[in-house]
C-alpha cells in the first residue's frame, strides 16, 4: 500500500466508519430501544447502566427460571439490554413454556435517579400479558 493510499484511509476511511457505527448506535437506541450502553456506549453517561432494569414476573421467582436454563439466561439478559417490545415477546413466551402457566403478566423496570432532588425511583419501560392457545 502506497503513502497517498494509507494517507486517505487515515483521513477519510477510519473517521467514515466511526460515524457510520454512531449513526447505527443512535437508530438503534431510538427504535428499538437498545441500552445506551451498547453499541459503542456513546451514551452512558447519560442513564444507568442497564443492569439496574429489573424483569418483574408477579408470583414468580426470577431466579428460578435462570437455574440450569442457558436459553432463558441467554433471553432474559437480551432483554435487559434492549427491552423492547418484540424482546419482550420473545421472553414471554420462552416462560409460558417453560412454567407451563394458563397466563403470564411481564414487567420490565428502569431505575431512575432525579439529577434535581438525588431521589432514585424506577419507571415501566414496558409491560406484556400472554396467555396460552388451545383453551
Amino acid at each position: 500500500m502506497n503513502n497517498t493510499t494509507k494517507e486517505f484511509v487515515l483521513k477519510y476511511g477510519i473517521p467514515t466508519l466511526a460515524v457510520i457505527v454512531i449513526a447505527v448506535h443512535l437508530f438503534l437506541v431510538n427504535t428499538k430501544n437498545l441500552s445506551k450502553w451498547k453499541g459503542g456506549g456513546y451514551g452512558m453517561y447519560t442513564e444507568l447502566h442497564y443492569f439496574g432494569n429489573q424483569i418483574y414476573i408477579p408470583g414468580m421467582s426470577l431466579d428460578s427460571l435462570l437455574k440450569d436454563n442457558q436459553e432463558m439466561k441467554k433471553t432474559l439478559s437480551c432483554l435487559m439490554v434492549m427491552p423492547n417490545i418484540d424482546n419482550l415477546n420473545k421472553a414471554g413466551q420462552l416462560i409460558l413454556k417453560t412454567t407451563q402457566k394458563d397466563s403470564i403478566h411481564v414487567q420490565i423496570w428502569k431505575p431512575i435517579v432525579n439529577s434535581k432532588n438525588g431521589h432514585y425511583s424506577r419507571v415501566l419501560i414496558d409491560e406484556v400479558y400472554l396467555k396460552t392457545t388451545g383453551f
